[in-house]
Order: C-alpha cells, then structure tokens, then sequence
C-alpha cells in the first residue's frame, strides 16, 4: 500500500469503492488514495499508543469488508499480524478461533466485540471499530509513525479457512509469500485503464484481501460489497456498472440475470470465479452477457476465467478461460498458473501418478501458507513427497490438463469404490436443469461399512415433474456418461432447508 502511495500519479482519484455506512447499500461512496492513507496512519498510530507492535496477533471481527481491509494494512504497517474472522461465525465459534490463535487484540463491530468478550476470549485490548474512529489522532504523516520494514518470512496474516461450516483451519501467510501470487497478475490481469472492477469475495477472508491489494496496486477502481448474494452483486452491477466481476461460484450462480440493466449487461466482459471450480450450468448464462475484446474488435459474449485456489494456495493456483465457443467443460481447471512450480496427481505416499489416473492434488508454490497456526502435526500432514496437498482429488489429461473431481472428505466410498461427486453434480444439473446441486454419501443398507450416492438438488422456481421422472433422467444421463447412479435424489425448497 505504501509503495501504491509512493509511485501513483494521482492520490486524490477515487480508486476503492463502498456502499456507505450510513446510507444502506443505495449510495456508493469512493475513496481517494490520499483518504485511505490518512485513515490508514491514523488507525495505525493508535494502535502503536495502545501497545500494539511487531508480532501481536489482532482479531477483526468486523461486518464491513472496507473496515477490515483498513485496520489490516495498519495493523501490518506496524509489524502486527492480522487475524481475520468471517463475520457470519458464530460468537462462540469465533472465540474458540481467537483463542486457537492467541490473539493479543481483537477489534470489531460492538456486537461482536461483546459477544466475544463475554464468551471467554481472554485478549488485553477489545476496542470497538467505532471508537477507534473517534479516538484515532489526525495526522499530517503520510506514514504511520512506527512504520515497519518486514522481512520475507514475516508474518503478516493469519486467515480462516471456511468459517460456516466449522472451527475454522488457521492459515497463516508471511510477507513475500502472499505478494508473490500477486506479481504475475500485475503483467496478465485483464484490466485497461476503462476499466472498473466489482469484487463480491468476502473480504474477510485472504482471498478478498489479495484482489483488494491487486486492484490498489494497479490503479483499478474497484467497487467492493458485503452483500455477496446474487441479489446484492445485481444492485451493485446496476449501479456500478463493471467491466470485471469477481465472486466466489455461489454468488455467480444465483445472480438473477433478468434483474440486470442493459448498461450493466453490455459492459461487462470478464467474470472472474475461483475458490471451488465453477459448474458449467452456472457459467453459460453468464458468457452470453457483454462483450469482449479481440484484438481491435468487440464480440458478441463475455469471458468467464474459472480458478481454483483454496486459503491455503494464497491465490487461484489453476484457471481456465470459458466464451460462448467453448465446448469442452467436464470439470476441467486448465494447467497451473505461472507461479506453480510444479502440479502433480499424487497417490497416498506422495508419488506421481500417470495421466487418467485419480489421485491427490500437489503443488510447489512459493505463494502456499508456510502451515497452520500452532498445528504443526496438521501442517506436516498437508505435506507430501515435498508437494502441498490441497486437499483436492484430480486426474491429468495427456496434454497436461487437470480436471476437479472432488474435495478429499467428500469422496463417496461404494462397495463398487470411490465415487466422485462433482462429475456426477455437474451431469444432475444439465439433466434437470436444477439451480444448484450437491452429491453426498448415504450409509449403503446392504453393505454397511461403505456408502451410496444421492443428490440434493435446488431449483430457481418451484419444480413441476414428479421426482422418480427427475432421478430417471439423471441417471440416464449419468449412464450414458459412465459415471455412477445416484440411489435417490432430494429436492429442497431453499437454502436454508438444506
């Protein structure tokens, strides 16, 4: 960020963008560099006054993706270590968080702040987000007065892995190691000087930090939002009217496209999906939209730049750009990124496998997280034969294309052997033309040490065919496919019935 503010041309354009506080989410408010220094140094120096200095450990807890980003760049600016929590955890599940990773300071809304400091965790400073504002000194520095120089294997954030589904993992990330996913994508990131950018990542989490810090250091005005629902990024569209739209595979796949404006609609050109591969079903609709550049000339459609990443890989690691040409989906995540040293399908003892071949993904990266906080047994176990496990099942193509076939704890075992569920969603979708879908196992009642298939599926609007017509056409579909049956299929009515 420093160095943004050293090399920019113009520090008083707008350049970050947030729905104001005060205002709900109908009025956009733009920040300057300038703007954001000066919060930046404020908030920076208090915590310096109030005991904060290299290696403490800050918990935020904070709704607004705007007041995280801040406090962290002032946290790491004076040689503290953010630990970010997602601000859909549960009280307690966030404290037993903060406790795992020992923070010395959390920092948040007042709620949240209460709830956690009235189940149990024991930090010596708890300040409200909103008090810091009232409490922080004005300065006329343009850099923090304990400004700090970090070494390469300095830690800088600690970072959740999923928080709604669990205690989350906590992935920690030194200094050279989270930049350099970055600096390849300074050189092939699809921005031009026209262009804006809607991120509707939960900026809470590292990946929402790294597009944040990427868009700052190339100058991209970028429009970031807290309300990531497919209803919330269509507002922020109609509005804002993006070139580039970055979002986790749940965000874009219920984005209603008849509520989008024509303008929303023809300017956009690149969607950006990552984390989970995207599903084919929830990518089409979306390249039909916009337009995009070919050479001198503008075609008909936009790019959909499918990744997968995890917390741990620091950034997208794999990615694949889909148009309306594409013909070939089947799961597949193209060939490593250019900071991938080396990829691999891996057996359990960390030895390659062929091409065809299913196994566990590997990656040497310089940008993976150096481990988990205080977990040195989990960090040793991620590791195999010198690779990174990221926990995903792939197989490799000949030509050197992978192709995502599951997350390891979801692998079905059958009495027949493993079945992989993300083929099999991808095959439900097209066959009935659900929403959203997810394969899980059920206890096999004829072989009760192993389980079967069966999908749970959503759809958009309420689903008129008996489910037995349903399940028979996914499972000729599967068939033709040579991919395993499903043995029953649940429809839901919402999301939170699933």
């Amino acid at each position: 960020f420093w160095h943004v503010c050293k090399v920019a041309d113009d520090l008083d354009r707008p350049i970050l963008f947030h729905p104001r506080q005060d205002a709900g989410n109908d009025e956009i408010r733009g920040y300057s560099l300038s703007e954001l220094r000066s919060r930046i140094v404020r908030y920076a120096d208090w915590y310096s006054a109030h005991g904060v200095g290299p290696s403490s450990r800050v918990g935020v807890y904070a709704g607004s993706g705007l007041h995280g980003l801040l406090h962290h760049f002032a946290i790491i600016s004076i040689g503290a270590v953010t630990v970010l929590a997602n601000p859909k955890m549960a009280p307690d599940m966030a404290t037993r968080y903060f406790c795992r990773t020992q923070v010395n300071a959390i920092i948040g809304d007042a709620d949240r702040v209460a709830a956690c400091s009235a189940t149990g965790v024991n930090a010596e400073l708890t300040a409200v987000i909103d008090e810091i504002d009232r409490e922080a000194p004005v300065s006329n520095a343009t850099v923090p007065g304990h400004a700090y120089q970090h070494a390469p294997d300095d830690l800088t954030l600690i970072s959740h892995s999923s928080g709604t589904t669990g205690v989350p993992k906590a992935t920690v990330f030194a200094h050279r190691g989270f930049f350099v996913g970055k600096r390849e994508r300074l050189w092939n990131f699809p921005s031009r000087r026209s262009d804006r950018m809607l991120t509707a990542l939960p900026h809470s989490h590292s990946a929402g930090i790294s597009y944040l810090s990427l868009a700052l250091m190339l100058g991209l005005p970028t429009l970031m939002i807290d309300d990531v629902t497919g209803a919330g990024v269509v507002s922020a569209m109609n509005q804002f009217h993006p070139t580039i739209v970055l979002g986790f595979p749940l965000s874009l796949a219920e984005l209603p496209i008849d509520q989008l404006s024509a303008e929303a609609q023809h300017e956009v050109h690149t969607w950006v999906g990552m984390g989970d591969a995207s599903h084919e079903q929830h990518i089409r609709p979306l390249i039909q939209l916009g337009r995009r550049r070919h050479g001198r000339e503008w075609l008909a459609g936009s790019t959909y730049i499918d990744g997968l990443g995890s917390s741990e890989m620091g950034m997208v690691l794999f990615k694949i750009a889909h148009t309306p040409e594409t013909a070939h989906y089947s799961r597949m995540i193209g060939k490593p990124v250019g900071v991938v040293r080396n990829a691999a399908v891996l057996d359990e003892h960390g030895h390659s496998l062929p091409a065809g071949k299913a196994g566990l993904l590997g990656v040497r990266t310089p940008s993976v997280t150096p481990g988990y906080w205080d977990e040195p047994e989990l960090t040793a176990k991620a590791r195999r034969g010198g690779y990174f496990l990221t926990g995903d099942v792939v197989r490799r193509d000949e030509d050197g294309n992978f192709y995502h076939l599951d997350r390891v704890p979801d692998v079905i075992t059958t009495v027949d052997g493993p079945v992989y569920s993300l083929p099999i969603e991808e095959v439900v979708l097209r066959a009935i033309g659900a929403l959203d879908a997810a394969v899980v196992a059920v206890e096999d009642p004829e072989h009760p040490s192993t389980a079967r298939p069966i999908a749970v599926v959503l759809f958009k609007d309420p689903v008129s065919p008996p489910v037995d017509e349903l399940l028979a056409r996914c499972n000729a579909m599967l068939d033709r496919a040579r991919l395993a049956p499903i043995r029953a299929l649940v429809v839901e009515i919402g999301r939170a019935h699933v």
